[in-house]
């Protein structure tokens, strides 16, 4: 047991400037018999990744050593305390599969959306622009998995649920910054929901979020005149797009024809071919072949740290031009979630034939 000069420590460190806005968060924590040295780093307000200075507890004192030298080092970088940071849990089940697996959505084009706005057995919400969650609450304790259903760090401020009702709570949606956007619940105090109507869990979710100041329910949209208008008002807000559900649906992991989206401006997860002399990258995506077929090159922001060779990347276009490249491509991140396998040309839906816009060169 730590004494009482053994204290945990946490520093929280900002850097703005020359276009950027970076948080550096190092914590110095007990775990098991020894100490570790934590972090956490990424844009202001976006989603941190996370990791270890340590790869197995220390004595407080070599702990220590480290924590201060990685304070240390960052400051003479130029970043500054900063105590507005959102601190991250730090939980031994990282990386582990967790068993939860979340639904995802089928992408479609805007000429197919449309109908389902008049279809009643049809709900809209939001496509929050984020990553995949599915949240596991037993007591006080809440876990995180990803897209993959690997165990994840996150914010410090989701993991007390005091006063949380006997058995274990399940809720799917999108952690983004520092909020966790609720769409779905698949377990209710030991419950299982998940073969029940979406209409349904989604009643219980909106019951059970408003106790939980951290979830923010994203709106169902259930009239046609509401998805309508919902959809103008996404698009105005440079929104991402939006996600219809099929009311009647039960839940099921894995690629889903009950849950639909549109994305305003598309993405795909991209691996980096190339990196060039100006802080751009070039991007690919394999063919069913599996050639890699290169869509071009992709400015990374000031606050991103230039991506290696073969790593993946988030890369929102316009659309792409037939054999062409992507068009307005705008660096998202990288996409530590995703596997080579999901870097396939198959996610690009949104393709133009060149011919057919003899002006655009031009405009």
């Amino acid at each position: 047991m730590p004494n009482a000069e053994q204290v945990p420590q946490s520093s929280f460190l900002y850097f703005t400037g020359q276009g950027s806005d970076k948080v550096y968060q190092v914590h110095l924590r007990p775990r098991d018999d020894g100490w570790v040295v934590d972090y956490g780093n990424g844009r202001r307000g976006g989603t941190l990744a996370t990791g270890t200075k340590t790869s197995s507890p220390l004595a407080f004192e070599a702990a220590l050593k480290i924590y201060q030298k990685v304070v240390k080092e960052k400051t003479s970088k130029g970043y500054t305390p900063d105590q507005s940071g959102a601190l991250y849990t730090s939980t031994e089940l990282a990386g582990r599969m967790s068993g939860e697996l979340p639904q995802l959505p089928t992408l479609i084009l805007e000429e197919q959306a449309a109908r389902y706005f008049d279809d009643p057995g049809w709900g809209l919400q939001e496509k929050a622009d984020g990553e995949n969650r599915i949240l596991l609450i037993e007591g006080e304790a809440v876990r995180g998995t990803n897209r993959r259903g690997l165990f994840v760090d996150i914010p410090q401020a989701w993991a007390g649920a005091a006063d949380a009702p006997a058995g274990r709570t399940v809720i799917a949606g999108e952690h983004v910054g520092d909020a966790f956007m609720a769409f779905d619940l698949l377990e209710l105090h030991g419950q299982d929901l998940r073969g029940a109507p979406f209409i349904e869990r989604f009643g219980h979710l909106r019951r059970i979020a408003v106790a939980v100041p951290w979830v923010t329910v994203l709106d169902l949209e259930l009239s046609a005149e509401g998805k309508r208008r919902r959809a103008r008002e996404l698009l105005a807000s440079h929104g991402e797009g939006y996600v219809l559900k099929a009311l009647d649906a039960p839940f099921a992991a894995g690629r889903s024809t009950a849950s639909l989206k549109f994305k305003f401006n598309q993405s795909a997860t991209c691996e980096v071919i190339r990196v060039n002399a100006q802080r751009s990258v070039a991007v690919g995506l394999r063919d069913e072949a599996g050639a890699m077929v290169d869509l071009g090159n992709v400015t990374v922001p000031p606050n991103e740290p230039l991506p290696a060779v073969g790593t993946l990347v988030e890369v929102r276009y316009l659309y792409r031009y037939a054999g062409g490249k992507f068009e307005q491509p705008v660096y998202k991140g990288r996409r530590a979630d995703m596997t080579p396998a999901d870097a396939v040309l198959s996610q690009v839906t949104r393709i133009k034939d060149r011919g057919a816009f003899p002006d655009d060169e031009a405009a």
